[in-house]
């Protein structure tokens, strides 16, 4: 018994060590970044999906590839995918080539499908032969392709059974992190985290206010039954799409039932970053900064 409870604590040791990311990321990019929604990207597709996934799998399509307005492994995706016909064809008629699409829509730095290996900002980055390779970022969900609009797919998915709330916000909420500031870029250590597209109620506790891109606000989260889990959290809406045409019109203690994924908060990264090194040296430990992009909104 003594030998196999060694075993597994030593076993647990290296799951823990194996789901370790490491990510590096410019600080002019984070500068750029930490306050607007979306990403417009020169993108190489090296990868695709050629059919959407099911709806029970989440009905996207996801295609690999490279940008040098990202400088990092990306993973682009289309939501609702089998209604952007026009859209999936124009990132299939450049897979594999040297031919580029123009691609804008939610960035989303997240670490779920990270591997082992750092992920660095800049660094070369080999063509992809799969259309999910280690990596941490995402234009998820893309709002345009080349002229293509495709923000109409911004909506609940149809068949796809979202996660729990409190499931996955207590999972957000406790992802070990420590920020590591440099001169020209910023170290992130945490841990690999997945439960994207989860459904709950957003109880506006500010107006909302708009960015050069969409709109943001914070908001609390509670469970569909109304049990609060997160008293302040900033959601992102990207612009013209259906969530965001609804939230502008609203006010503090307005409220919507949302479908949202989350993200690393860069805004919060730069605030630590700044006061870890100066009069707050204990943020730099304090878990991953996370905010949701809200990709849908119930009616029911």
């Amino acid at each position: 018994m003594k030998y196999a409870l060694r075993f597994l604590a030593i076993s647990g040791l290296a799951v823990a060590a194996q789901a370790q990311v490491e990510i590096t990321l410019d600080n002019s990019f984070i500068a750029k970044f930490d306050d607007r929604a979306t990403i417009t990207a020169t993108y190489t597709v090296d990868k695709s999906h050629h059919k959407p996934n099911p709806p029970a799998k989440d009905g996207d399509i996801h295609a690999a590839g490279r940008a040098p307005e990202i400088g990092l492994a990306t993973v682009a995706e289309i939501m609702n995918a089998k209604e952007q016909k026009p859209a999936m064809d124009a990132i299939l008629a450049v897979e594999g080539t040297t031919n580029t699409v123009k691609v804008t829509g939610a960035w989303r730095l997240w670490p779920e499908h990270a591997g082992g290996s750092p992920q660095v900002q800049g660094a070369d980055l080999d063509k992809f032969d799969t259309t999910n390779p280690d990596h941490v970022f995402q234009i998820h969900p893309i709002a345009s392709v080349n002229a293509i609009d495709v923000r109409k797919s911004f909506h609940p998915i149809v068949g796809f059974k979202p996660k729990d709330a409190e499931d996955a916000f207590t999972r957000y909420e406790n992802i070990r992190c420590k920020i590591m500031p440099g001169t020209k870029t910023t170290k992130l250590m945490t841990n690999m985290a997945g439960f994207n597209y989860v459904k709950f109620r957003m109880d506006l506790v500010e107006d909302p206010d708009p960015l050069p891109d969409g709109t943001k606000v914070f908001a609390s989260v509670s469970t569909l039954d109304g049990d609060l889990l997160v008293r302040k959290r900033r959601m992102i809406f990207v612009k013209d799409t259906p969530p965001e045409k609804a939230v502008r019109k609203m006010h503090k203690g307005g409220h919507l039932t949302v479908l949202g994924i989350p993200r690393i908060d860069l805004a919060l990264v730069s605030w630590r970053a700044e006061h870890g090194q100066t009069d707050r040296p204990e943020v730099l430990d304090w878990n991953l900064p996370y905010e949701m992009i809200i990709v849908g909104v119930f009616t029911e």
